[in-house]
Parts: structure tokens; C-alpha cells; sequence
């Protein structure tokens, strides 16, 4: 049996010499016996500081430097009374929109002097969602998305006493500040747009899934616009399904089966179902933009590595993290303000996808 090499400052570590090493977990105890004073006085050093006399705070300080000492960070959380710790809870990670989002609400968060936590709404194999998606016991507030009108997590978030923000829905009427896309006022500049080439009869919608907030916004848009046109729309120009290149090539597939893709002009909920449509429309030689015409949504990096380039709805994903850390960062600091909603705004990009058709 072999004797572990003693690794405190002052002692033979396992490259030899008696240079100071940091050992694996250094205590608080530790670095007060080290300095000559309390636990008390290192535990203010640590928090408060300005309360240390100037000698001392030093003699610590230099200390902790050469020990290495890491503060526990539950030990902080229950003497300060606050973590500096913001949660983000997302349905999932992957993809641009929420990448954009994250990047915003990081830096903002830095800004302000805090870290953020990210957990994924997922579900159990029973079809439950998991628990404790409010709180781990070490944030001072919680950023959640909800895109699901039926989701009981919409119940949870208005009921928990934690601080939060909803993002994509908007629940400042039941008291939590939300911030949400304006998706209609995108919408209808797509919608207009494709309006000024094709018949309202040859418009259609290709969206994602029925139950989710921004699909039914953006559906309910489409049908205001069709019926300011003086056009009721049909079942067959509003679609439901997936966010997925999958799902737009299934619909395109059939649409062309029917002879409703060519000279047909689609608004379709994300980027990916329009690149679907766009895979779909170049295998069955329906030209884009001569023969259909196509806008996406979410203006991702994908919209413009495509060919032709996808005109798109843009979505300021950055400034949604950004507002909904401040937003949220004003709500710990004063528990007692009435709830708000920020709208952020949705706008065309134009692209080649859209710009010229000729039947």
C-alpha cells in the first residue's frame, strides 16, 4: 500500500520540492487558522469586505490566494441571502432561436452582475414534465418558456412566489411579467408582401404545431390579413405540423400531388419548414421564386445558405434574452411592482425566394 504524497502548502508534493500546492478542497477553516483569525472574519472578508479593517483584510486576502480557497457556494447563498444565480428553463436547446436568445440573455445577465442556469422542460417517459423546473433552491429568479397552450407549467409559473419571467406568453394580466414576439406585425408584412403577386385564394400557411403560442398567432394573422383582402380562407391555406424540414417537404409533397404548389405563395412558420418546401418544390421542378413563391420565419443563418436566398420574418431573439434578464433582475429587487409586458417587434427580410415570379 502506498502512501498519498502530502499536498498542503509546505510539504513534499509529488513532483518534490517544498513549493506551495494548493490541496484538493481547501476549508474556511483552513485558510483562518493559516491567518491567525476567526472563520467569522473570513467568512466577512469573503462577503462584506468594507467592514474588515485594512490590515487584516489583507493578511486574509493574501491567504486565500496562496491556499487556493474557493468559497462554497451554498454557504454564500445562505449568508447573503441571494445567489446571483438566474434560471432559464427552455422546451429544448438546439437551433438558432434559442442560441440567439441564450447569447443575449448571457451577456445582459453579466452586465448586471449575474450567472444564468439553463435546464430543458423535458418530460417523463409517462408523458409528465419534470420536477422542480421553478427552482433548484440556488436561483434568485427564473426565465421560463412555455409554448404550449395546454402545458400545465403555464399554472405553475403563475402560482410559484419565485420570481419570473414568461417568455412567448404573455401572463402580466395574472401577475408575471412577460416579454413576447409581436408576431402579427411580421406576419402581416409577409403576408401583404406575397398579396402583391398572387390572389389571397393562392395563399397559404404552412405552420408548426396547432397547440404552439407563436404558430397560432401567426396562423390568426394570416387569416386577418386574408379577410382585410376581402378573402375568407379555406381549411386547405392553413396547415399545422412540425418546426421541421421534414414536415415542409410532407406538405409540399402533397400540395404538388394537387396541383396547389405551383403558382402557390407560402408563408411558412419556421425557416426549416420553408427549406423543406423549397427541397420538395426543386424535386418535383416547381421553380422558386418563377413558379412559388416562399417566406420563412425566424431569419436564421439557414435562410441565406439556402438557393435562392429565403426571404424570412426576423425575430430580435437577442433582445428577448436581454429584456426578460432586466425584466426579471427589476422583479427581485422589487417584488411589489405590477406585472408588465414588453412586445418586441417582428420585420420582413427580403430575400430572392420572394422577390420575382413570372406565371
Amino acid at each position: 500500500m502506498h502512501n498519498k504524497p502530502d499536498s498542503r502548502p509546505g510539504t513534499t508534493g509529488p513532483g518534490g520540492g517544498n513549493g506551495p500546492e494548493p490541496r484538493a478542497a481547501v476549508s474556511i477553516r483552513d485558510v483562518a487558522e493559516a491567518a491567525g483569525v476567526s472563520m467569522a472574519t473570513v467568512s466577512r472578508v469573503i462577503n462584506t469586505p468594507s467592514v474588515v479593517a485594512a490590515a487584516t483584510l489583507a493578511r486574509v486576502q493574501a491567504v486565500v490566494q496562496r491556499l487556493g480557497y474557493v468559497p462554497n457556494a451554498f454557504a454564500q447563498v445562505l449568508t447573503a441571502g441571494e445567489s446571483r444565480v438566474i434560471g432559464v428553463a427552455l422546451p429544448w436547446f438546439h437551433g438558432e432561436f434559442f442560441s440567439r436568445m441564450l447569447q443575449g440573455a448571457d451577456q445582459q445577465a453579466t452586465k448586471l452582475g449575474y450567472h444564468l442556469l439553463i435546464t430543458s422542460i423535458t418530460t417523463k417517459p409517462d408523458g409528465s414534465r419534470r420536477d422542480r423546473v421553478l427552482g433548484t433552491g440556488l436561483i434568485d429568479g427564473m426565465i421560463v418558456m412555455v409554448d404550449d397552450a395546454h402545458d400545465p407549467l403555464v399554472e405553475d409559473v403563475v402560482k410559484t412566489a419565485l420570481p419570473c419571467v414568461s417568455l412567448d406568453l404573455d401572463l402580466s394580466s395574472r401577475g408575471k411579467d412577460s416579454v413576447v414576439l409581436d408576431n402579427e406585425r411580421g406576419t402581416k408584412e409577409a403576408v401583404e408582401h406575397l398579396l402583391r403577386w398572387v390572389e389571397p385564394s393562392r395563399c397559404v400557411f404552412v405552420g408548426g404545431p396547432k397547440t404552439n403560442f407563436d404558430t397560432q398567432h401567426r396562423a390568426t394573422a394570416f387569416e386577418q390579413v386574408m379577410r382585410r383582402s376581402g378573402h375568407e380562407p379555406s381549411a386547405e391555406q392553413v396547415a399545422y405540423g412540425e418546426y421541421s424540414v421534414a414536415w415542409g417537404k410532407e406538405w409540399a409533397v402533397r400540395a404538388h400531388a394537387r396541383g396547389r404548389l405551383t403558382g402557390a405563395a407560402i408563408l411558412a412558420g419556421n425557416d426549416e419548414i420553408a427549406c423543406g418546401i423549397l427541397r420538395a418544390a426543386e424535386a418535383a421542378h416547381v421553380w422558386v421564386p418563377d413558379q412559388l413563391r416562399i417566406i420563412g420565419f425566424d431569419d436564421t443563418r439557414l435562410a441565406q445558405s439556402v438557393r435562392p436566398t429565403l426571404s424570412s420574418v426576423a425575430l430580435p431573439m437577442e433582445e428577448v434574452g436581454v429584456a426578460a434578464v432586466e425584466m426579471l433582475v427589476r422583479r427581485i429587487e422589487n417584488r411589489d411592482a405590477p406585472a408588465t409586458c414588453i412586445r418586441l417587434a417582428t420585420k420582413l427580410v427580403v430575400r430572392e425566394s420572394s422577390t420575382a415570379m413570372t406565371f
